[in-house]
């Protein structure tokens, strides 16, 4: 049994303070007829978090991740995150949610770089103004935007608007000294946490 079965997320025991993954993110909005269709999340992972993935899944050494090892990596190192909400938060109005299906996992690395890409459908949700935000409300990942991060992609009609915001009203605490093992998600301060707000991109169809 592959060691990142025995951990949620690959924990690495060689960090000491959270947060202990660093990734980047971007989106990417696909939208019909004024409506947002889905989002395409893609995360890029930091040095370490890569190098354990790839060591432990490109099994054949050939430098890529076959069908076999992406389906090894989802169900090993990502579908537990659903725990997690997948680190995901849509927000319309006052109230926030994670997203109800995860689709088209993927993962490839370059270098010593690794990447995850799924695709959030929203097609139901009819979705014309609303939020998304990528955090880890355990705060053992830290999550930042690429340059350039959010774009829209391929659809028809009236384009979407898209503003990256900080959001001030919904702060995540977390333990700066939490060990390797820890992750829990503190719903209020307590002595000893820090605070860290999530940015959300704010989708648009403007009339």
């Amino acid at each position: 049994m592959k060691r990142i079965a025995l951990l949620m997320f690959l924990l690495p025991l060689y960090l000491f303070a959270h947060p202990h993954i660093m990734l980047k993110t971007s989106l990417e909005i696909e939208y019909s007829n004024s409506k947002c269709e889905g989002i395409w999340v893609e995360w890029e992972f930091d040095r370490f978090f890569s190098i354990s993935i790839i060591n432990d899944f490109d099994l054949d050494k050939n430098g890529s991740f076959n069908n076999s090892e992406v389906s090894e990596i989802e169900q090993y190192a990502f579908s537990n995150l659903k725990k997690y909400g997948y680190f995901i938060y849509l927000r319309s109005g006052d109230k926030r949610y994670n997203p109800d299906i995860i689709k088209s996992f993927s993962a490839r690395y370059s270098g010593d770089k690794l990447y995850y890409r799924f695709f959030i459908p929203l097609k139901d949700k009819n979705f014309d103004n609303f939020y998304i935000s990528v955090f880890d409300p355990t705060y053992y990942c830290a999550v930042n935007y690429v340059e350039n991060g959010f774009i829209i992609g391929q659809g028809s009609g009236r384009l979407p608007e898209l503003e990256l915001l900080e959001n001030k009203d919904d702060p995540v605490y977390y333990n700066p000294y939490g060990t390797a093992t820890d992750m829990t998600a503190y719903t209020k301060w307590e002595p000893g946490l820090q605070t860290a707000y999530p940015k959300e991109v704010h989708v648009t169809f403007r009339k």
